[in-house]
């Protein structure tokens, strides 16, 4: 499958993403998985504009999921998802992905959730969420970039 990597990461495309962990998967194509931003037109907007110009963006709601990785399935290019929010990220994996990795790059502060790695913060709902992907069989793991070392979920 030509999916690389899905990551948890609340601020979706920034300098990590354009710079960073698009170009050490070698990603052709950049996935946003979000209700929010798929009905939001000036959202997608600026999204496009952050994207990085050299690599095809697909926004898409939940529901498209299991279309799109059906379409992606058999393309070439190599394909980073990036979604907002762990229960996203279950949503793919039950959808099919065959990709066994989930990499939690970025979950800010709010008043539900608490500190979890570093400066990454889940309410105990992701939490709870999170154990069930690794408990499904995936690998969760910490790493905000790539040169750092991956700290695995426990």
């Amino acid at each position: 499958m030509s999916i690389k990597m899905i990551r948890i990461d609340d601020r979706l495309i920034h300098g990590q993403i354009v710079t960073a962990w698009a170009k050490n998967i070698n990603a052709g194509k950049i996935w946003i998985v979000d209700d929010g931003v798929a009905k939001d037109d000036f959202i997608k907007g600026v999204m496009q504009m952050v994207a990085p110009s050299d690599r095809e963006l697909i926004i898409s709601s939940v529901a498209e999921v299991p279309a799109l990785l059906e379409k992606l399935d058999g393309e070439g290019d190599n394909v980073l998802i990036l979604v907002k929010f762990p229960y996203v990220a279950q949503e793919i994996f039950k959808a099919g992905v065959k990709l066994k990795e989930l990499n939690i790059g970025g979950m800010g502060a709010s008043a539900e959730r608490k500190k979890l790695f570093k400066n990454i913060s889940a309410s105990q709902a992701e939490k709870d969420t999170l154990k069930e992907i690794q408990d499904s069989g995936v690998d969760v793991y910490f790493q905000v970039t790539p040169d750092e070392k991956r700290t695995e979920y426990k």
